[in-house]
């Protein structure tokens, strides 16, 4: 006999706000065909990366192509990261930011 919190009328425990994995994720799938605008697989979201991550993509991909991880485009990055070497200018501030993956130099206009 199954304890009365997992009977089958607990599924309204579950029944709250958050994910779901029903739900449709953000990630473009990398077998869609291209859009209209002749960008495919962009991602539209912002998606969490790693230093090693961009530098692998911009390795492979150069600075010509759009950054491509996991085989999606990717517009918008977040990193999270220990900031350092900040230096504010009149114009700009640049640091740099350490993940734990690697380093990677940002300058804010």
């Amino acid at each position: 006999m199954l304890h009365p919190q997992f009977d089958q009328n607990s599924a309204s425990l579950f029944a709250g706000p958050g994910f779901m994995p029903s739900q449709p994720t953000q990630v473009a799938d990398p077998s869609a065909s291209p859009s209209k605008k002749g960008r495919s697989n962009l991602h539209q979201g912002i998606i969490p990366v790693t230093v090693k991550q961009i530098a692998d993509a911009f390795a492979s991909f150069g600075e010509k192509s759009n950054l491509k991880i996991n085989g999606v485009d990717i517009s918008i990055v977040r990193v999270l990261g220990l900031v350092t070497n900040k230096v504010e200018r009149v114009t700009d501030v640049s640091f740099t930011i350490d993940d734990g993956t690697g380093k990677i130099n940002f300058n804010r206009w």
